[in-house]
């Protein structure tokens, strides 16, 4: 199953910035760089992946669907909320932290850092689904210390870049667990697609701001794309609230051991065969941080 599409978000090709370009969510709107694109043809991962190893697959692609079926029934819990009233730090932390040791990153010696609250969009969530071509946090431990500094405090980010410079860490992954929550039915209703990030000419890549965005008003480091007919697009038709797709966000290694790109830009997108009474997105994403230690 694929589908044809038109994907928001993407930089006019004649764009020359000199620094990152700015990426507003409020306005004024009228200097955003955007780009008119062809049609978008996004493919079916689950072709992809059929038998291949899980671990494997999400190494070589930056992207997995795990099976997985969460004890958590509160997925709006998180945050303050006590321990005992919060499934998300209770039950979903350490599902979680058995699915990257046990499934994804098997047999590597790791630390692996969760905060207990996630993302949730959908209706009544007040979050808006994210229908824009980009990927978080960067490509440096710069951006990403930077980017964690505007979303908390420059002391905790300090802490971060103290543990990441340790001699023993070789490198830190940032994995986003995104799921189909409070659904009835398979997903219809905006699904989200994942660019494979072997398709990319780095050429295309764009640093990126976020402006306005952060609570402490800094600006967030991210990458925006160029459009080429040669980026390959991936989505899993019908995702069900018994799956969750494990994609990278931010990836680094001190020793240089992978060249090129290795994270996955994605967007949400309208899907033109959507049918009219189709269940509304209610979703989750949960980010984690894993030091990968030599």
């Amino acid at each position: 199953m694929t589908v044809e599409t038109t994907l928001n978000g993407f930089i006019r090709r004649d764009l020359k910035p000199d620094g990152p370009v700015q990426i507003r969510i409020k306005p004024p709107f009228d200097s955003m760089p955007w780009a008119e694109t062809p049609p978008v043809t996004i493919h079916d991962a689950r072709v992809l992946q059929a038998g291949r190893d899980e671990a494997k697959f999400l190494d070589a692609q930056g992207f997995v669907l795990l099976d997985h079926v969460s004890a958590v029934h509160d997925w709006d819990a998180g945050g303050a909320a006590p321990l005992e009233k919060n499934e998300i730090a209770r039950v979903y932390m350490p599902e979680v932290d058995r699915l990257i040791r046990e499934r994804l990153m098997p047999g590597q010696r790791l630390e692996v850092e969760q905060g207990p609250f996630l993302i949730r969009r959908g209706p009544n969530t007040g979050n808006i689904y994210a229908n824009g071509v980009h990927q978080d946090y960067g490509l440096t431990p710069d951006d990403y210390q930077e980017s964690l500094e505007a979303f908390s405090s420059p002391e905790y980010a300090a802490t971060w870049r103290e543990r990441f410079d340790r001699p023993e860490v070789a490198g830190f992954v940032v994995l986003d667990f995104w799921r189909p929550v409070y659904m009835e039915r398979p997903l219809r209703h905006m699904p989200l697609a994942v660019c494979d990030p072997h398709s990319i000419a780095m050429e295309d890549v764009v640093p990126a701001a976020l402006v306005g965005f952060a609570p402490s008003g800094k600006n967030t480091n991210q990458l925006s794309l160029k459009y080429s007919p040669e980026q390959r697009w991936w989505y899993y038709p019908g995702m069900t609230t018994g799956e969750v797709l494990v994609f990278k966000l931010f990836e680094y290694f001190k020793d240089g051991r992978r060249s090129g790109l290795q994270t996955c830009f994605h967007t949400a997108f309208t899907d033109p065969g959507t049918p009219e009474d189709a269940e509304p997105r209610q979703s989750c994403e949960h980010r984690v941080g894993v030091f990968v230690m030599d």
